[in-house]
């Protein structure tokens, strides 16, 4: 007699258990769910942003670096290029040439 109690007592056990894993199981995976969703949206939404922040430097660099007028000034000329400029050859004779052809 003493054995069926016991036995009852344990499937009894048994199945409250294999309710409460259910049941954990089953919350576990809810929970888990929602967090990889609310993840994801928060990933998106920063990586949208740094994104957009990228395009944003790029487009005001090349605002930037592109002349108003379409004309490009020169603040600076070296030196060594005003010098070099002055030796040019300013004239010579011409030397007529014909092309051989093969």
């Amino acid at each position: 007699m003493r054995h069926k109690t016991v036995s009852r007592l344990m499937s009894h056990i048994l199945h409250l258990n294999m309710g409460f894993i259910f049941k954990f199981l089953l919350i576990a995976i809810a929970i888990s769910w929602i967090f990889s969703k609310l993840l994801q949206f928060f990933l998106k939404s920063k990586l949208k942003q740094f994104v957009d922040h990228a395009n944003n430097l790029k487009r005001e660099d090349d605002l930037r670096r592109k002349p108003n007028d379409g004309n490009i000034n020169v603040d600076h000329i070296p030196q060594e290029y005003q010098k070099k400029r002055s030796k040019e050859i300013k004239g010579g004779d011409y030397i007529d040439y014909e092309e051989v052809k093969e």
